[in-house]
Formats: structure tokens, sequence, C-alpha cells
């Protein structure tokens, strides 16, 4: 459990180093907009996580090229977990919420090494109960 609380220490660490209050605002922003994704679609099947991340990606800009491949991308990668049927669509939502946040942290100036130490801090917050982080000013 000290690992646990270390590698969420050293998350805690790097967000509070390098980002303001705008950027925290900002993840709290994508985390609450994935759990309303999720909630809109509990149970989705493909087409509908095609049509959110294909909507997604057009609204930045990216190339039709782009979309497919990381729709395919994500799909090898749920399989390779062992995931198939209703979890895979599910998986890809989830994919995307952390692709949303490992852009944004390197949009942002992080490295790699800082990206998954936060990410992995952001997995075992959530699988202790923790609803984001805006948990300093009373809200969960």
């Amino acid at each position: 459990m000290s690992h646990n609380s270390d590698v969420k220490k050293q998350a805690k660490d790097i967000l509070e180093e390098t980002l303001d209050r705008e950027a925290v605002i900002v993840l709290a922003r994508i985390s609450e907009e994935m759990q309303l994704l999720f909630q809109a679609h509990p149970e989705p099947d493909r087409s509908d996580v095609e049509r959110i991340v294909t909507g997604f990606f057009l609204e930045k800009g990216k190339s039709e090229e782009f979309i497919e491949d990381w729709i395919m991308t994500s799909l090898e990668y749920g399989r390779t977990r062992g995931l198939s049927g209703s979890d895979l669509p599910r998986a890809m939502l989830s994919d995307l919420g952390v692709f949303r946040f490992m852009s944004f942290l390197k949009d942002k100036g992080l490295t790699d090494e800082q990206i998954t130490i936060v990410l992995t801090g952001a997995i075992q917050q959530a699988a202790s109960g923790f609803s984001g982080p805006e948990s300093g000013n009373g809200t969960r």
C-alpha cells in the first residue's frame, strides 16, 4: 500500500508543480465530461463509440485517417487486454478519456514519465473512491 501512496503523492506533487489553477479546472472538466458520456451511454455499442470518438476528434480538427487509426488502435489494444463483446466499446470510451488527459498534460509540458506517474496516481485514486481533483473544496 505504501507504493500506492508514493505514486499518488508523486502525482500530486507533479500536478502542483506544473499546473496552474486553470489547468486543474480543465482536467476536472475532462473528467466530468467523460463521466457524463459514461452515464449517457452505460452500455455503448461500437457504433455509439465510433460516433462519439469521431465527433470529438473532428471538433479538434483531426483527419479522417487519424480517427480511423485511433479507433483501430483502441480496438486492438482492447483485444490484447482480453476484452470482447460489450466490454470493448466501454474500454474504447475509457481510452478516449485517457487520451484526452494525456494530450492535455503533454500540451502543458509534462514529460512522458510525469504523465505516466500522474495517470497511475489517478487510477489509484479512482480505485480508492476519490471523485476528482477538486476534493479540496468540499465537492465530491
